[in-house]
C-alpha cells in the first residue's frame, strides 16, 4: 500500500508518469487481488492465462459492477467489525445494493484528497463548506458523504451540513448563506445536483436570491442518472448563477461510483485559474487509466468514439481495481465524456461472463 500511497500523490498530473509505474503497480495489485479476494481469484483464472502469466494491465479481468450485489469482491471477511468501513453500491428499485468492505480507507483518502485539491482549492482557498446533504453519521455507507466529510475535516476550516435527521433544512441554509454574503466572505458549496435542484426551486418559488461573494464556488454530483427527474447541464448552472451567483467558471460537476476509490472532476475552475479555455469532459486522474469497449465484442472502441467504460483504478486494492461500469462514455487523452447508460438488455450480455462463471461455481459446489 505505500507504494500506491506514494504514486498517487507523486505522479505528474501532466505528461504521464515514468518508467511504465502504473503497469508495474497495476500488475502487482491484481497479483494480490487474486490472493486477497478468493472470488476474484476465479474468476480471474476463468476468464484468462491466471495472474502470473498476464503482463499487460489491459488483461486484467474487469469485474462488473452489477457483481458487487451478487458477490463478495472485498478482501475483508464477509461479516462487519468495528474495522470495517462498508459503503454500498447505488441498487435500484428491483436490485439489491451491493457492498464494498474496507480495512483501511487511507488508500481511498488520499486520492480523494489530492484529486479534490487540484479541482477544488486550486488557489488553495481556505473555504467554509456549506454541504447539501447529510453527515456521515446519519449516511455511515455512503462513499460520497464519507469523501465530502473527509474534505470537510481536512481541507476546509469547518462545515455546515443541510439535511439533518433525513430532511433537509432549507432555514439553516439560507441563513449560511446570508452570513456569507453580509461578511463578505467566499463559501465552497457541495452536493447532489438533485439536492441543489430542490432548493433553488424553493428559492425560485420564494424569490430568494444570494449574491455569494466572488471566489465562492460549488461541486454537484449525481446529475439526475437513474432518476426519474432530468436536469440539463445549462439549467444547472443557469440555477447556480441565478439563485447564488456562482458562474458556470466556478461550478464543477464530479463523477464517481462506490466501486472506485477514484473520481473525476471537470476542470472548469482549474482552467479560470490557469487563464485557459476549460476543456470538455472530466479528467482522468493520473493514478487511472480508462478503456471504452464496444459492449457487443468487448474490444476497443477507437478513440473518441463512445463506448462502456472500463476503469483501472489503483486507489482499489481492497477490492479488483479493474471495474467494469454501466456507463457510456467517450476518452480523449486525459478526458472522459458521458454519454448516458446502457440499455438494460446490453447491461444484462456485459455481465453474462460474470454470471455464467458464478453458476458454474454454484454448480461444481453442489448448489441447486
Amino acid at each position: 500500500m505505500r507504494d500506491l500511497i506514494r504514486f498517487i500523490r507523486e505522479v505528474p498530473w501532466e505528461g504521464g508518469e515514468p518508467g511504465g509505474a502504473f503497469a508495474d503497480l497495476a500488475l502487482r495489485s491484481f497479483r494480490l487481488q487474486c490472493e486477497s479476494i478468493p472470488e476474484y481469484g476465479a474468476y480471474a483464472r476463468h476468464r484468462g492465462p491466471g495472474p502470473d502469466r498476464v503482463c499487460d494491465w489491459r488483461e486484467i479481468p474487469a469485474v462488473p459492477a452489477s457483481a458487487f450485489r451478487s458477490h463478495e469482491l472485498s478482501a475483508r471477511a464477509q461479516t462487519d467489525d468495528a474495522g470495517t468501513v462498508t459503503f454500498e453500491t447505488s441498487g435500484t428499485t428491483i436490485s439489491l445494493p451491493g457492498r464494498v468492505r474496507l480495512r483501511s480507507t487511507e488508500l481511498y483518502e488520499a486520492s480523494l484528497a489530492r484529486n479534490f485539491a487540484r479541482h477544488m482549492l486550486p488557489d488553495q482557498a481556505a473555504l467554509h463548506a456549506i454541504i447539501f446533504g447529510p453527515p456521515r453519521a446519519e449516511a455511515p455507507r455512503s462513499s460520497l458523504w464519507f469523501m465530502v466529510d473527509h474534505v470537510a475535516r481536512e481541507l476546509c476550516p469547518g462545515a455546515t451540513w443541510i439535511v439533518e435527521g433525513g430532511n433537509p433544512r432549507w432555514e439553516r441554509a439560507d441563513e449560511e448563506l446570508s452570513r456569507a454574503v453580509s461578511e463578505r466572505r467566499p463559501v465552497l458549496l457541495l452536493g447532489t445536483t438533485l439536492l441543489f435542484h430542490a432548493y433553488f426551486a424553493r428559492c425560485e418559488r420564494e424569490g430568494v436570491r444570494f449574491a455569494l461573494p466572488a471566489g465562492s464556488r460549488a461541486m454537484d454530483t449525481g446529475g439526475a442518472k437513474g432518476t426519474r427527474i432530468e436536469v440539463r447541464r445549462a439549467d444547472v448552472e443557469a440555477a447556480f448563477a441565478r439563485a447564488v451567483a456562482i458562474p458556470p467558471s466556478h461550478l464543477v460537476n464530479e463523477y464517481g461510483m462506490a466501486e472506485l476509490g477514484s473520481q473525476f472532476y471537470q476542470d472548469t475552475l482549474l482552467a479560470t485559474k490557469e487563464r485557459r479555455p476549460a476543456r470538455p469532459g472530466f479528467v482522468i486522474p493520473p493514478w487511472v487509466r480508462t478503456r471504452v469497449l464496444d459492449p457487443e465484442t468487448m474490444q476497443e472502441r477507437p478513440r473518441g468514439a463512445p463506448g462502456l467504460l472500463v476503469h483501472y483504478d489503483l486507489a482499489n486494492l481492497e477490492i479488483p481495481l479493474a471495474i467494469q461500469t454501466e456507463d457510456v462514455g467517450a476518452r480523449a487523452e486525459t478526458r472522459l465524456t458521458l454519454e448516458g447508460r446502457l440499455p438494460e438488455a446490453e447491461r444484462r450480455g456485459c455481465s453474462l461472463p460474470f454470471e455464467r462463471f458464478l453458476e458454474r461455481e454454484r454448480m461444481s459446489e453442489g448448489e441447486p
